[in-house]
């Protein structure tokens, strides 16, 4: 009969993996609802709580500090200050990633005080926070799962489809069996209903985050299929249940959301594909080049673009 882990195992096990934000994710079902305000303040203020007094981020969530010291000890920490210990040395890996001879608006100068030069400004925060989170780690197992699968299906919903349509063009141009799903009542379930432990789930959602994609992701789970999600939290919906999370800023200038850095990751990943499968990928992109070059799909043949 199963028997509900001691505390010291507990604590044990959050010692050995080491990064608090993914044991917040693996936890977040199981906290209550104040418990999960301390979370996603953890989650999305990483520096604040890492140079900050147990007192000061008390008083900006509203709550005692005993209450975040509690919290600490059921995360199996030895209270804030291995918090804090923990959340420096998150925060010292993203800046020392920061490539920090990057001068912030000084190639917009020219659009300062324009909407435009604000919002393009925004994109480069989002990029550039973007690409302070990520890690190679991290990057190199989301190439090897979508290598690896058997079958690759691609999902977003709204905006977030943008990118995804764009992933799932260009990967399957690198390998086969690659499909992008669609929130429609017909060939997209079909597809779905077919995936298994051998295929891989690639999940853009960003906030407000779609339905339809939190249920293809549940689906995929419970099926056995690798989950590698593209999402603005480790702890959103379909970032708690994935086997690989990349976290891309989203937050736009103006009422909608911003796919750039979005848009890089998913670059990235393509550009790491393309490394991994070798020539293969470079003979099945000819070969398809090929084929819309017969069709006249261009305006310009392979050999007369720059």
């Amino acid at each position: 009969m199963a028997t509900r882990p001691t505390l010291q195992r507990v604590r044990a096990k959050s010692a050995e993996s080491g990064n608090v934000i993914e044991e917040l994710r693996r936890r977040y079902d199981l906290l209550t609802h104040s418990q999960k305000r301390i979370a996603e303040y953890i989650v999305d203020q990483s520096q604040a709580v890492a140079f900050s007094t147990v007192d000061q981020m008390a008083a900006q969530l509203g709550v005692n500090p005993s209450t975040i010291v509690r919290f600490c000890y059921r995360l199996g920490l030895n209270g804030f200050p291995d918090l804090q210990e923990r959340m420096r040395q998150i925060v010292r890996g993203q800046l020392s990633r920061a490539d920090e001879q990057v001068e912030a608006g000084a190639s917009g100068a020219h659009l300062q005080g324009t909407s435009f030069g604000a919002s393009l400004a925004h994109d480069l925060r989002n990029l550039q926070r973007t690409i302070m989170g990520l890690s190679a780690d991290d990057l190199n197992r989301a190439v090897d799962q979508l290598v690896a699968a058997r079958r690759v299906y691609v999902i977003a919903g709204y905006s977030a489809f943008s990118v995804a349509h764009y992933f799932g063009l260009v990967l399957s141009r690198l390998r086969s069996d690659t499909f992008t799903i669609t929130a429609d009542e017909g060939v997209s379930k079909v597809r779905i209903a077919e995936i298994a432990s051998p295929d891989c789930l690639l999940a853009f959602t960003f906030p407000r985050y779609a339905v339809h994609t939190q249920k293809v992701a549940l689906w995929a789970r419970e099926k056995g299929a690798s989950i590698i999600a593209i999402t603005d939290t480790p702890i959103s919906a379909v970032g708690q249940i994935a086997d690989t999370v990349l976290v891309a800023a989203p937050s736009g200038s103006g009422m909608q959301n911003s796919m750039v850095a979005p848009m890089a990751v998913a670059n990235a990943l393509l550009n790491g594909v393309a490394a991994a499968k070798g020539t293969s990928a470079l003979e099945r992109y000819g070969r398809s080049d090929g084929l819309l070059d017969k069709w006249d799909a261009f305006l310009l043949k392979l050999d007369q673009s720059d």
